[in-house]
């Protein structure tokens, strides 16, 4: 269209300001300096023209060129940033001007953010809403609504009271478009047909609740996304309200996977009995001191559909949920994810043998993973309330010799059986290294913690389909356990690449007796190959217990030549730890050392390259030091194995071992090995949570079938 032929519109909320050499502009949404020393008097003659009722060709009619060049550049840019709008691009509306008038604020604010806001005002205002809540939650949401410009409305009261009945209809009637407005009946909240039935009506459902009224908000929650309907919500618990997040079929967001997350990061012993998903209606006798608190919700819940509906700006409750204290009115917003066992945005079953196979396939075919991404990605999971990781934290740890990190992960387990609250720490030479370490291990944790029951197998289903399986007394390092109780879950068998069925006890810490087997990488090749070099050092120290010749000692000053293995042994000399370190490796042929301190063994390390493992166990071994000298047990080392002194042999020794370098050749190498010890190895991915996975796809378990060897050297 020909700028001629705009009709240019001054926005409401544009001011100008005059500067000694032109003219500062500024908007809801951005701000403009233009130099100029006549700008300021030419736009205070524009201005009153900026109308939407003439057009630019009849602004400049009648000026000589240069002034028509200078006031349509000076339109366009006002045009270009975002301080007037073209009215001739409006699209048609019918709202009558009396209307216009009394909701002209309104009106304003969207134009603020949208074109065709008066258009936008009157689809919102025709939308239909249905409001659920106690007495003074709906009084609130509807003179709340009056403000906001909706007129069909109807009110569902969840109070027994009929004084609040009677005050909203007292209300709708003096009402001047009471006729668009109802109070329906109380609902039978157990006859979900009832319920899908009555919500089909509307566009929108806003919900208060001023008690954990929580299965009440859950059944909304699935039946709006199954239905396709916009649902806010404001729950109050204890001494909070939790508002949203803005359901709506535009989006992913969920209110029941935020309420999910939320329930795992609870600080308080005591508070998961009050965010259980059950209903707790607040005692008639406390409802008038909530009437503030009730006036905010519904204010709050208000605008936010209002920017919803007529896209003006970002909602404070799109993809988030937000935490109001009603003591002080204050209030912050947290960024969730999905939660895996989401009742009503997901829904997974068990896979078949070849989607499992189809899944390992497209696994391996997957991009490594860029590491500063996946640090940035692992920080966004960071929340206290709804995160998948409450805290991250090094500031009371002493940071030398060794950095060190730690990650607080949260509560995905039952808490009756498992009240303990999940952590991880990691130390490095450096902050980026513990950084890392920390961040792997707890993705590892967690992973390793949330599994899905509705993607397992029945002991039932796996008979009745004649499906492959491993039972657990033929894995290593496992008890064996009733198959009839058991539930079965899919792993990979690395040597032959077929899929067959191992017990998820197995498999998931809730149920697993050990950590053995964890790895995750940059790459799949890495995490399989971190896992099953875990299980390469558990196998070689276990033969410990039956060896009789003595293994020999690691010349440390020759053996530490990487600048890595330097410093480290340099800080553990200056520190007065009488270290020494022997290779133990033995019939698997993974360099394995072990190393102590004076008597007492404190790490035993495993690596294809033999300078990493050296290097790690002497990193062990000063992290160790470095916890007990500076009285810091939050990183000290868990006890190993003993390393009899009778196996510390006097034969001087540099460690040399021709290993392959990449992963992929190395775990090649390692299958051979545990193929000629009669070992099996059987691939796990952790991927129950797809919000982990998009962070980290790489984690694994491995399990080993077979018989280990128990002989010595």
């Amino acid at each position: 269209m020909s700028m001629r032929n705009m009709q240019p519109t001054w926005k409401a909320d544009t001011y100008c300001v005059p500067l000694p050499d032109g003219v500062y502009l500024r908007g809801n949404n951005n701000r403009l300096i233009l130099k100029g020393k006549s700008l300021y008097l030419l736009l205070q003659q524009l201005i009153p023209h900026l109308d939407s009722k003439v057009t630019l060709g009849e602004i400049t009619e009648g000026l000589d060129a240069d002034r028509k060049r200078m006031v349509t550049n000076l339109i366009e840019k006002l045009f270009t940033h975002h301080f007037l709008t073209d009215s001739s691009q409006d699209q048609p509306h019918t709202l009558p001007l009396l209307e216009q008038e009394s909701y002209a604020s309104n009106i304003a604010f969207i134009e603020s953010f949208q074109t065709s806001a008066t258009h936008r005002f009157e689809a919102f205002r025709d939308k239909h809403f249905l409001f659920v809540g106690d007495g003074l939650a709906c009084v609130s949401l509807i003179h709340a609504s009056r403000q906001c410009g909706i007129k069909n409305v109807s009110v569902i009261t969840t109070s027994e009271e009929e004084r609040f009945r009677q005050e909203m209809l007292n209300l709708f009637m003096s009402d001047a478009s009471a006729e668009d407005m109802q109070v329906i009946d109380p609902l039978s909240w157990a006859n979900e047909a009832e319920v899908r039935h009555t919500i089909q009506a509307y566009d929108a459902i806003l919900h208060i609740a001023q008690s954990p009224m929580l299965a009440r908000a859950q059944l909304l929650n699935r039946l709006c996304i199954e239905e396709g309907k916009t649902l806010l919500q404001a729950i109050t618990v204890d001494d909070h309200a939790w508002i949203g997040p803005l359901v709506c079929p535009e989006t992913d967001a969920c209110w029941e996977c935020a309420w999910r997350r939320l329930q795992a990061n609870l600080a308080d012993a005591d508070q998961p009995a009050h965010y259980e998903f059950r209903d707790l209606p607040l005692p008639s006798s406390s409802q008038p001191a909530v009437a503030q608190g009730s006036s905010i919700l519904a204010n709050r819940l208000l605008f936010d559909v209002f920017r919803h509906f007529t896209q003006a700006g970002p909602t404070e409750t799109g993809g988030k949920i937000s935490a109001l204290h009603t003591q002080t009115s204050l209030s912050e917003s947290h960024t969730f994810l999905p939660h895996p066992h989401c009742q009503a945005c997901r829904h997974t079953t068990a896979q078949t043998a070849s989607q499992f196979l189809e899944q390992m396939h497209s696994v391996q075919q997957q991009e490594p993973v860029d590491l500063d991404h996946f640090l940035e990605k692992f920080a966004h999971c960071v929340d206290a309330c709804v995160g998948l990781f409450t805290a991250v934290e090094n500031s009371h740890f002493v940071r030398l010799p060794l950095a060190v990190s730690k990650v607080k992960i949260s509560h995905l387990l039952s808490r009756e059986d498992h009240p303990e609250t999940l952590s991880v720490v990691a130390a490095s030479i450096d902050t980026r290294g513990a950084r890392t370490r920390v961040a792997q291990k707890a993705c590892e944790r967690y992973a390793a913690n949330c599994v899905d029951q509705r993607r397992l197998l029945s002991f039932e289903a796996v008979q009745q389909a004649a499906l492959p399986t491993i039972a657990s007394e033929q894995l290593l390092a496992l008890k064996a356990s009733s198959s009839e109780s058991e539930m079965w879950t899919w792993a990979l068998d690395l040597q032959t690449q077929q899929a067959a069925l191992v017990p998820a006890i197995s498999v998931f810490s809730s149920s697993c007796e050990h950590e053995r087997g964890i790895g995750s990488g940059m790459t799949w090749e890495e995490a399989i190959c971190q896992a099953l070099l875990d299980w390469c050092c558990y196998l070689t120290v276990a033969r410990l217990k039956t060896a009789q010749q003595p293994y020999p000692q690691i010349d440390l000053e020759r053996a530490c030549s990487t600048p890595t293995g330097a410093y480290l042994y340099r800080q553990l000399k200056a520190a007065g730890e009488q270290i020494t370190a022997y290779d133990i490796t033995g019939r698997l042929g993974v360099p394995t050392f072990a190393v102590c301190a004076g008597e007492k063994a404190v790490a035993y390390s495993t690596h294809c390259d033999s300078a990493l493992a050296l290097n790690r166990g002497l990193e062990q071994a000063l992290q160790q030091y470095q916890a007990t000298h500076f009285q810091q047990p939050a990183y000290a080392l868990s006890p190993v194995p003993d390393f009899a002194v009778n196996l510390r042999g006097d034969q001087m020794l540099v460690p040399d071992y021709a290993l392959p370098g990449a992963w992929q050749a190395r775990n090649e190498w390692l299958l051979q090995q545990l193929q000629k010890n009669d070992l099996q190895a059987f691939v796990v991915p952790l991927d129950h949570d797809s919000a982990l996975t998009q962070v980290l796809p790489y984690i694994v378990r491995v399990l080993l079938s077979g018989k280990a060897s128990q002989e010595g050297r």
